[in-house]
C-alpha cells in the first residue's frame, strides 16, 4: 500500500462527503429561495467553496500481499484556485495504518498554492516500517526462493514547482531520510546482498521534476494524458551516507470509445525507474504490486532498473457497476543497457468496479490479476492509475 494510494483515499472521503453535503444544501436553497435570489445564492455559495473544512476517517483495505489493514486519516482542506488549465486546493493530510503482516506506516503531507496556483509547495514526512517480500535481485529470480526482510525508512521532502505554461509545472526539491534494516533471514538472500550494501544511514538528496496534466477527472480520467519526469541525486557532498540518483518517468493518456449507450474508455500507462549508485534495498526499483503488474506478488522483481507497460478497458455494465479487462509487460533490468524485450514478464486480468457517488467518479475496485506464476486478488478504492 503506498502513501499515493493512502493521501488519494483521503481525497476521496473528503470529496465524496462534501459533495453530498453541497449537493443537499443547494436542494434546500432551490426549494426555499425565489428565483430572483439566484445571484445572491451563487455569491453564497462561492463563498463557502473557500471555508476551511476537516474531517476524519478510518482506512480499510485488502490485498493478498498485506492481507487486511486497518488505520485512521484526517484532512484539512480548503479551495484555492481553478481556471481552464488546473484546479488546485491546499490541503495538510495525516494517516496512519496497520496491516495484519505487522506492516506500519505514519505519514503527513502538505500541499501550499499561492499567486493564483502559479506556485506549488509540497511536502512529505515519512515513518515507515514494512516488511517486504524478497526473492533476490535480477529478472529471473525463482518464486520459491522467497523470505520477507524488514526495512525501517523515514523520509522528510520538500518541493517548490511553478506553472510554467497552462497545465506544465517545473520545480526542484530537497529530501532528507534515514535507511536501516531491521530484520532479516539468517544466512538468507537478504543477509547476503548486505554483505556488500550498507545496512543503514542517512539520506540527503536534491532533485528537478516536471509534470504535466490535461486529464479530465482526477480519479477516473476518461480524456487527456498525465506525464511525469523527475530526477533525485543524493551525494557525499550534501551529507548523504548513500551517494546515487534515481530517474522516474510516468506517462498516461485516455481515449473514450464512442459506442452509443455503452461508452467505454481505453487507457495506456508507461513506467520507467532507474537508479544508479550505491541505494538502500528498498529504494530499488520493483515490477510486481495491486497498480502495475497485477497477479504478481508485492515487489516480485527487483533490480537497479524498471520498465513497465500496461493497457486497460474500463466500460459499464448496469447501473453503477462497471468492469474492466487490463494487461501488462515489464522487466527489471541489472544494466541500463540490457535488451529490455528479452525476457518480458507479464500479467493481466479482469475487474468489477462500482461508483460510490453519481457524479463523482469514484469507484470501488475488485481486481484479479493472473500471471504464469498464479494469481492475487484486490480490494480497494481508486483506479489502478
Amino acid at each position: 500500500m503506498c502513501l499515493k494510494l493512502l493521501i488519494s483515499l483521503i481525497f476521496i472521503f473528503f470529496t465524496f462527503i462534501s459533495q453530498a453535503e453541497g449537493s443537499k444544501k443547494s436542494d434546500e436553497k432551490i426549494q426555499t429561495k425565489p428565483e430572483n435570489a439566484e445571484q445572491n445564492e451563487e455569491k453564497t455559495e462561492e463563498k463557502n467553496e473557500k471555508k476551511l473544512g476537516f474531517i476524519a476517517i478510518p482506512v480499510v483495505f485488502y490485498s493478498s500481499d498485506t492481507n487486511f489493514g486497518f488505520g485512521a486519516a484526517a484532512i484539512i482542506h480548503k479551495d484555492h484556485h481553478k481556471d481552464e488549465y488546473v484546479s488546485k486546493s491546499n490541503s495538510l493530510a495525516m494517516v496512519f495504518f496497520y496491516t495484519l503482516r505487522n506492516q506500519m506506516l505514519s505519514a503527513n503531507a502538505g500541499n501550499l498554492y499561492w499567486d493564483s496556483a502559479n506556485w506549488h509547495w509540497k511536502s512529505e514526512l515519512i515513518f515507515k516500517k514494512y516488511p517486504t517480500d524478497f526473492f533476490g535481485i535480477g529478472n529471473d529470480t525463482k518464486p520459491a526462493a522467497h523470505e520477507v526482510f524488514e526495512p525501517f525508512t523515514f523520509k522528510f521532502e520538500n518541493s517548490v514547482n511553478r506553472r510554467v505554461w497552462r497545465s506544465f509545472y517545473a520545480g526542484i526539491s530537497l529530501s532528507q531520510g534515514y535507511h536501516n534494516l531491521i530484520k532479516s533471514k539468517k544466512g538468507g538472500l537478504t543477509q547476503s546482498y548486505f554483505k556488500n550494501h550498507q545496512k543503514e544511514g542517512f539520506i540527503s538528496g536534491i532533485g528537478l521534476r516536471l509534470s504535466y496534466d490535461s486529464t479530465d477527472d482526477s480519479f477516473s480520467p476518461t480524456t487527456g494524458s498525465f506525464a511525469e519526469v523527475a530526477y533525485h541525486y543524493h551525494p557525499f557532498w550534501l551529507g548523504s551516507q548513500y551517494s546515487f540518483s534515481r530517474v522516474f518517468i510516468d506517462g498516461r493518456t485516455f481515449v473514450k470509445i464512442p459506442i452509443p449507450k455503452f461508452e467505454s474508455v481505453l487507457g495506456f500507462q508507461l513506467l520507467y525507474e532507474g537508479v544508479h549508485g550505491n541505494a538502500p534495498l528498498s529504494f530499488l526499483p520493483t515490477i510486481g504490486d495491486m497498480d502495475m503488474m497485477r497477479g504478481y506478488t508485492g515487489d516480485r522483481f527487483r533490480d537497479n532498473y524498471m520498465i513497465a507497460a500496461q493497457t486497460e478497458w474500463r466500460f459499464p455494465i448496469y447501473w453503477r457497476f462497471g468492469g474492466a479487462l487490463f494487461f501488462a509487460a515489464g522487466r527489471v533490468m541489472h544494466n541500463f543497457t540490457d535488451f529490455i524485450f528479452e525476457d518480458i514478464k507479464y500479467g493481466g486480468g479482469f475487474g468489477i468496479r462500482f461508483r460510490l457517488a453519481k457524479k463523482k467518479k469514484i469507484n470501488l475496485r475488485f481486481d484479479m490479476g493472473f500471471t504464469p506464476e498464479g494469481y492475487k486478488f484486490y480490494f480497494n478504492l481508486l483506479e489502478a492509475f
